[in-house]
């Protein structure tokens, strides 16, 4: 049995989700690619951005805000998003997300500057919240209580899984086209995986919205200190993960000598490698297996990857051996959040509050983490073993976190 002391071993909330007896598969797994073909629009940028640059003539400082239009929007809107769709229904508002991503794509395609190319990927970045924060919920409301880690940890490749995908499949649409056929391609996906995951939907009834205000429900999201320490959890968690992510390709021909096409396709190979991680944790939180222990485990191990993946004193093949292990140790991390984040809502009408929340804390490591760790590299004269201490650092705050959540599950006391 679970240990109810533990910050994510307790799937089921104080008021429990209706039980339909036995899980939709089927249905999971729909939303599962739907989510995958939402993280195609976050993958496909980095690939395209040397061709982009030369069509419009976009700098270095225009080209990162690009990148970062994403984290932006899950910076300041995770939450408010997570209570729009408690409001307007978590379904109606996955289908308004797969709308903006496919408008906000065909936008970007037929632009001619910057200032529309921004303003499409903010609608863009608008959509992916919205699909991202509302989806969970979706997949708890047609999962039965006994597979309902596994089922989270499932959603949970969505990420890394569409990311891999849109970083290998990439550079064959632009060799073929151009980048602009690329966003057509990504937009076309994404009419048909909002047109799938609605069909799939269809029989979910709507969700009872948590009573009062909007506002309230901001404020009883935000005092929970269990849901405050989980998405700090996933902010330092996703500080290392995203930070290697974006600087491997950087990283691979500098350090290793591989060539840059070499070096896109290993990069989609580790960040796809932290897919079968979360499978692992939710077959461990399956198993009884704590949410704080597997944190903690999984921290540490991406704290000696992160050192030796920057150590020139070990052998090359040695350093891509522990990316890959940094990067599938990681999955653990997500996949124990996700199933954990139930049991902290204050309600199951909070779910998708919840759930924004928790993306939040992610978002702000994943904007924090990019540009720390180059100043790290800077700071060491353009030596990569700079990055070793903020790698470590946040991994080391990733598993303290975690153990002073559990800690607050047992005592009430954060101290």
């Amino acid at each position: 049995m679970p240990d109810v002391s533990d910050p994510v071993a307790t799937q089921i909330p104080a008021t429990p989700i209706p039980d339909h007896g036995r899980t939709r598969w089927p249905v999971v797994l729909t939303l599962v690619l739907g989510g995958m073909v939402a993280a195609l629009h976050v993958g496909k940028v980095p690939p395209a951005l040397p061709a982009l640059r030369v069509d419009l003539g976009v700098g270095l400082v225009p080209a990162g805000f690009i990148v970062s239009t994403f984290n932006v929007l899950g910076m300041s809107l995770g939450l408010v998003a997570g209570v729009t769709a408690d409001r307007l229904g978590r379904r109606r508002l996955v289908g308004l997300g797969f709308v903006a991503l496919a408008l906000g794509g065909t936008a970007g395609a037929v632009s001619q500057g910057v200032p529309v190319l921004l303003a499409s990927r903010l609608l863009e970045g608008l959509g992916f919240m919205a699909v991202s924060v509302a989806t969970p919920a979706l997949v708890l409301a047609v999962t039965a209580p006994r597979d309902r880690s596994l089922a989270l940890s499932l959603w949970s490749v969505f990420m890394p899984a569409g990311m891999a995908i849109a970083l290998a499949g990439a550079p064959l649409v632009l060799e073929a086209a151009d980048w602009r056929a690329l966003w057509l391609t990504v937009a076309g996906l994404a009419v048909m995986g909002g047109a799938a995951v609605t069909t799939a939907t269809a029989g979910i009834a709507r969700s009872t919205p948590p009573p009062g205000a909007s506002w309230r429900v901001l404020i009883e999201s935000v005092t929970r200190p269990g849901l405050l320490l989980m998405a700090a959890t996933f902010g330092a968690y996703a500080f290392q993960w995203i930070a290697v992510m974006v600087w491997l390709p950087t990283f691979l021909p500098e350090a290793l000598g591989v060539t840059g096409r070499a070096a896109a396709l290993l990069t989609a190979l580790v960040v796809l490698m932290n897919a079968p991680g979360n499978l692992v944790g939710g077959g461990l939180l399956r198993r009884g297996v704590t949410g704080t222990r597997i944190i903690v485990v999984a921290s540490v191990a991406m704290a000696l990857c992160g050192w030796g993946l920057f150590s020139p004193a070990l052998a090359d093949p040695v350093r891509f051996a522990l990316v890959l292990l940094f990067s599938t140790a990681g999955g653990l991390i997500p996949a124990a959040l996700f199933a954990g984040t139930p049991a902290e809502a204050p309600s199951p009408g909070h779910l998708a509050a919840a759930n924004g929340l928790l993306m939040q804390g992610s978002n702000i490591g994943q904007f924090l983490g990019p540009p720390l760790v180059a100043a790290a590299v800077t700071a060491a004269g353009g030596a990569w073993n700079g990055a070793q201490v903020p790698v470590m650092v946040a991994a080391a705050l990733t598993a303290l976190i975690a153990l002073t959540h559990g800690r607050w599950r047992r005592t009430g006391r954060v101290r």
